[in-house]
């Protein structure tokens, strides 16, 4: 089925059935006047897709529309502890439909046969909610309870593979998008916080390619296994290019990988030094020496040859990483996912973030059917277009081929309204980038 079938089918069945077999389980609905689990989840997740910060007045317009005649006390009533079992058991089973987009059609990115990049984001909760979601505590007691959204996307389909819910306080290390062993052929990347030799080492004999920072402290040894000083040799490289060579990392692992160090721009390291002061004087220190002059360099490992990838393809592809970072940006910025409406109650700020996150997980599959095949694409001009087509969906979510057609309709729109980023001639975008490696000017 093409992709706007198939999101169309998921959307339905999201909102429709699966939702009434859940309602039943979680007891949300215990007498049944106006609503049904199914609309009033239809209510909650497509309010919040149009308006992310909806009022009581905006639910009972959606209602409205879905042929519902219920006061705004009514709505605000809803927000109860079987609300949010309700909502929690609907998010888990809508993360499992996984939706894949076309391939983009980019040779550096068809190299591999996925291209997994993994990160998490964190939302503040109230501090009554600390003993679901315990925070990380710090100064005045501050950030008692939070939430931590780990997602794990497919950059090159689009597909999110998994998204997990912890507290947040839990370790990125330790998730399980950062355990799961990668297909072989693909290709991972993900931050410092996930630096882990063990997780590298089973990539790769898994046959599955990996791209990271170079973690502070990781003992290096030379291709024969003698120990490197890293810092040391880095100072005796008196070229401008990048510094290209084999290496082994942990003294345990002995992991064989690429190293690649570029020297940053003096602006750069003076960035770097200066935050790096700053972030040791909130614990009471002063940054080392040698941790001061690491920041003139940017080190990247890698087990892919240089046959796979040149230096510069290195680089870009971590720079795609960035994309993730992107993502949560859309959800909470345009999707408002962690702005809660003033005077909240703790009950009713958790429900919204898990309609929010069903709402955004809706919304990225309608992105798929329009925006991934546009390496140019812009998530943030496509996502207003969505909500302002919202609408329209509420009225065919009972008709199959009507929701197809309104959904070809948008993404007609999404592909000639714009929603996509300009080329440049000065610091090229990471679609130019991807497409032509060659016009990379590094800077970090």
């Amino acid at each position: 089925m093409e992709i706007v079938g198939k999101v169309a089918a998921t959307i339905q069945n999201v909102l429709g059935p699966e939702a009434e077999e859940l309602g039943r389980a979680t007891g949300v609905i215990q007498r049944r006047r106006k609503f049904t689990a199914v609309s009033l989840l239809r209510m909650l997740v497509l309010t919040l897709l149009r308006k992310p910060d909806a009022k009581a007045t905006d639910f009972q317009s959606t209602a409205a529309q879905l042929g519902l005649d219920v006061t705004s006390t009514a709505v605000e009533n809803r927000f109860t502890p079987q609300l949010v079992g309700f909502l929690r058991a609907v998010l888990e089973r809508t993360v499992l439909r996984v939706l894949a987009a076309s391939p983009q059609t980019v040779d550096l990115l068809n190299k591999f046969t996925s291209v997994r990049i993994g990160d998490s984001s964190t939302i503040a909760l109230p501090d009554e909610l600390a003993d679901q979601f315990p925070g990380c505590g710090g100064i005045l007691r501050a950030g008692l309870a939070a939430m931590k959204i780990h997602l794990l996307w497919d950059f090159l389909t689009g597909s999110i593979l998994q998204l997990r819910i912890t507290p947040g306080r839990a370790s990125d290390a330790t998730n399980p998008i950062a355990q799961e062993v990668a297909p072989a052929g693909s290709l991972s990347l993900f931050d410092l916080g996930y630096f882990c030799l063990d997780r590298f080492q089973n990539l790769t004999r898994a046959g599955a390619f990996w791209i990271s920072r170079l973690q502070h402290g990781t003992s290096v040894f030379d291709a024969q296994g003698q120990p490197l000083a890293l810092l040391q040799y880095l100072r005796q490289q008196t070229g401008s290019g990048p510094i290209d060579v084999s290496v082994l990392l942990g003294v345990s692992h002995r992991l064989p990988c690429r190293l690649i160090a570029l020297r940053v721009p003096q602006e750069v390291a003076d960035r770097r030094r200066q935050k790096a002061y700053v972030k040791a004087q909130k614990h009471g220190r002063v940054p080392s020496r040698e941790y001061l002059e690491w920041q003139d360099w940017t080190i990247f490992v890698t087990n892919c040859e240089p046959e796979l990838l040149t230096w510069e393809a290195v680089v870009v592809l971590y720079r795609a990483r960035w994309q993730i970072e992107l993502m949560f940006k859309l959800w909470k910025s345009h999707n408002r996912l962690a702005t809660h409406r003033a005077g909240a109650a703790a009950e009713e700020q958790l429900a919204v973030v898990y309609v929010k996150l069903i709402a955004v997980l809706v919304q990225h599959w309608i992105l798929l059917t329009a925006t991934w095949c546009e390496c140019r694409r812009s998530l943030m001009k496509a996502a207003a277009i969505i909500a302002d087509w919202v609408t329209l969906l509420i009225d065919a979510l009972d008709d199959l081929d009507r929701l197809i057609a309104i959904l070809s309709r948008m993404k007609d729109v999404l592909l000639k309204a714009g929603a996509r980023v300009q080329n440049r001639n000065i610091h090229p975008s990471l679609s130019q980038l991807l497409q032509n490696p060659i016009l990379l000017d590094y800077v970090p």
